[in-house]
């Protein structure tokens, strides 16, 4: 297959859905926010990934609704310039899942998926309570790429604080990825666990 994007007839729909077929297993972020008359909301987002170390900043990037208008969450973090991403352990795969649905804007996730907030320390937004990892974040900056419907904007954050729960820890104070199974996200309503870790050592060039 060839697909020159500037000549298909595919529409964009059908490039979207190619491509998430293979640019996988993607991490899923679990969006906290609070609307501005206080509806707790979460939301899974798959196109989300760490920019930087210094200063730590994460990305995810949530679309346009296919009608056209902003997700609950953007406009929540539009408003109060605060998130929370939480991870998805395989424990809570099913309750993120849940918490994609299409809910009216007065509704909470938190409420129908089952999952539990928790406060946070420097931020409104709630915690998940039943994530192994929940980091609060500051707005740093929205860059959108497109106005319609399937057009995307990318949310920087600024990670203020780490939860982390010990349990998942190895002796040296970090994650042991045989404690901790992430979920990745797949083409279509696919996803995989992370439960067969393994290394590979870059090699080292004198």
């Amino acid at each position: 297959m060839f697909v020159d994007i500037a000549s298909t007839e595919k529409t964009w729909r059908d490039i979207y859905k190619l491509c998430i077929g293979f640019i996988n297993p993607r991490p899923i972020a679990l969006v906290s926010t609070v609307s501005k008359t206080g509806v707790l909301n979460v939301a899974p987002y798959s196109f989300y990934n760490m920019v930087s170390g210094n200063p730590p900043v994460v990305l995810f990037c949530p679309t346009f609704r296919r009608t056209g208008g902003s997700k609950d969450t953007l406009q929540n973090i539009q408003d109060t310039n605060e998130f929370v991403i939480a991870t998805v352990s395989a424990e809570i795969g099913k309750q993120a899942n849940a918490c994609a649905a299409e809910l009216p804007p007065e509704g909470s996730e938190f409420e129908f998926s089952g999952l539990t907030p928790a406060p946070a320390k420097l931020v409104k937004a709630s915690l998940v309570a039943e994530s192994p990892v929940n980091m609060e974040c500051r707005l740093r900056q929205v860059v959108t790429t497109g106005e319609g419907p399937g057009g995307g904007n990318v949310v920087f954050g600024d990670i203020m604080a780490i939860h982390v729960a010990d349990e998942i820890l190895d002796a040296d104070g970090l994650v042991d990825p045989h404690k901790l199974t992430t979920v990745g996200r797949l083409g279509g309503a696919w996803y995989s666990n992370a439960d067969e870790p393994y290394e590979m050592k870059i090699p080292q060039v004198s």
